[in-house]
């Protein structure tokens, strides 16, 4: 039907360590870089398995707040503008970035209890990570308004990916050209 997409996990990027936050290492898992119809996407839920398969699209705001949108949407547009302009960064590696910010985020606002987790820091090195992820924090504390933030969450066997996206709000104003010396 209509409101069906194809997802997949169409390769893997590098290993993930989901960090809880007394410390432990949770589990450490090799992750796919998941798509929607061919454009990239981003688990959602930590705690289930991904499937290849048709999903259900539905607006994020149906299962999220405003506020929790504008935070992963943000906090994604804050790496993906990180990411352009540190050439150093492969696309798996830029991927994973995206995706532990969205974990980090969700896991804050949804109680899963392990708001450190990273990749591995044999993918991609710690300081990077921590200038990444601070940086992200950072960048929705200051532009909260600033970007319309919307989402999709797609739902089905296996676990829901969502795809996020902050547009910088734009204006229209009109100029009247005046002389001193006319």
């Amino acid at each position: 039907s209509g409101n069906q997409y194809w997802t997949e996990s169409a390769e893997r990027v590098g290993y993930i360590e989901q960090i809880m936050n007394d410390g432990s290492i949770k589990s450490t898992f090799h992750e796919g870089h998941m798509k929607v119809e061919g454009e990239t996407a981003y688990c959602v839920d930590i705690n289930t398995n991904f499937k290849n398969g048709y999903k259900t699209r539905s607006d994020a705001g149906t299962r999220m707040s405003s506020d929790q949108i504008a935070d992963v949407a943000l906090s994604l547009e804050y790496v993906k503008q990180y990411t352009a302009t540190h050439t150093g960064l492969n696309n798996n590696q830029k991927y994973l970035l995206e995706q532990c910010v969205v974990w980090q985020r969700l896991s804050e606002q949804l109680g899963w209890q392990c708001d450190n987790v990273r990749a591995s820091y044999n993918e991609i090195s710690q300081a990077v990570q921590n200038e990444v992820y601070a940086g992200a924090k950072a960048f929705v504390k200051a532009n909260k308004g600033r970007y319309e933030c919307g989402g999709y969450i797609y739902t089905g066997e296996g676990q829901d990916i969502g795809q996020f996206w902050a547009k910088l709000n734009v204006g229209n104003a009109k100029v009247k050209k005046t002389s001193s010396n006319p």
